[in-house]
């Protein structure tokens, strides 16, 4: 997704043409609502100079009017701006976020995005799974995309992880002495760094560390953890989906699956993964701005290579600024980690 903010201005204007055209189902509803406001904001960051990239106006692509006569020529204007697969899978992924971004399933819109995919040649399992989410064979889809999100996670091979899972075992293992380990990184942790803000996030949370028995494994939850406090997302349910946002929009591959679980699960309110699901409301200018965000980060936080422990006894201001995040978020320094005072749910995992 990061093209979506450092892409070409053509680039962009395909992605955010894509977005409109799920929206409206192409062309049959009218541009207005939640998904119509998810696309503005996300049209508005897309104009934003980054990284020395060409600002630009796509105002002209968010008005009443559909700046395009019918579905084939707007999908011809697509493919003409799109030239590269990687771009067109990422509108792919952008149009079917407009898709998930309604406040319950909405079988329609993910039709709409998988013709868009299909009509780019970037139809993949993502698309596939995520719009037979609203279908018939929905459980199957649904364990499908989970098992991707593990793999994302892990980089575990998906045929091991969908034994173990079978066998009632964890993903991966944890071996007790990594959970000791960060255990003990965490109570060394000093005020004010990355470690000290972790370990209040656990405190606040009433989180276990990722790893002990009842949890999923350090290697899914470990980093998403610390990605938490990077980017300044406490656990609500609405700021995992902008945290996902962030994370998919900062990853160089492999967000997308992510992504889609998340929005299922926290937003739409559908049971994807081991946690119960809930129904948070989204804010499109935080969810976009969270996108801005995650592609301005100059540093992939979810590639295995980064070692996420290194930066435990770091200053969270300092470690920020080393790894590009730019300001934002809803927790401010000193600010609250729990759900309850964002989101009025249960926190639980």
């Amino acid at each position: 997704m990061t093209v979506l903010v450092r892409g070409t201005v053509e680039a962009r204007r395909g992605m955010i043409l894509a977005m409109r055209l799920v929206a409206t189902c192409r062309g049959t509803r009218a541009f207005t609502g939640s998904q119509a406001a998810l696309v503005a904001a996300m049209a508005g960051v897309s104009g934003h100079g980054h990284l020395g990239q060409e600002a630009a106006d796509f105002s002209e692509l968010v008005g009443s009017q559909n700046p395009w006569s019918d579905p084939e020529a707007a999908i011809a204007e697509i493919a003409r701006c799109l030239t590269a697969p990687n771009d067109r899978r990422d509108a792919s992924h952008c149009a079917l976020i407009i898709a998930l971004s309604a406040d319950d399933p909405d079988a329609p819109s993910l039709e709409s995005a998988r013709w868009i995919a299909r009509r780019l040649g970037a139809d993949d399992k993502t698309m596939r799974d995520v719009e037979a989410s609203a279908h018939a064979n929905a459980a199957r889809a649904e364990a499908d995309l989970f098992r991707r999100f593990l793999v994302w996670k892990t980089g575990a091979r998906e045929k091991l992880i969908r034994e173990r899972l079978a066998s009632g075992l964890p993903a991966v293992p944890t071996p007790p002495e990594s959970v000791e380990h960060l255990r003990r990184l965490l109570g060394e942790a000093r005020e004010g760094t990355v470690g000290g803000e972790l370990a209040r996030f656990y405190a606040q949370t009433g989180y276990d560390l990722p790893g002990s028995p009842g949890t999923l494994p350090l290697k899914v939850l470990g980093s998403h953890d610390v990605h938490h406090v990077l980017a300044a997302y406490d656990a609500s349910a609405e700021d995992e989906v902008y945290l996902a946002a962030f994370e998919a929009a900062n990853a160089v591959d492999g967000g997308a699956d992510y992504l889609a679980v998340i929005m299922l699960q926290w937003h739409q309110g559908i049971k994807v993964g081991v946690f119960p699901p809930d129904h948070a409301p989204l804010d499109p200018v935080a969810f976009a701005r969270a996108v801005e965000r995650g592609s301005e980060t100059r540093v992939d936080l979810s590639d295995h290579g980064w070692d996420w422990l290194s930066v435990l006894a770091a200053p969270l201001d300092e470690a920020r600024a080393d790894l590009g995040i730019p300001p934002g978020g809803s927790v401010a320094p000193g600010g609250t980690w729990d759900a309850a005072h964002h989101w009025p749910v249960e926190s639980t995992r």
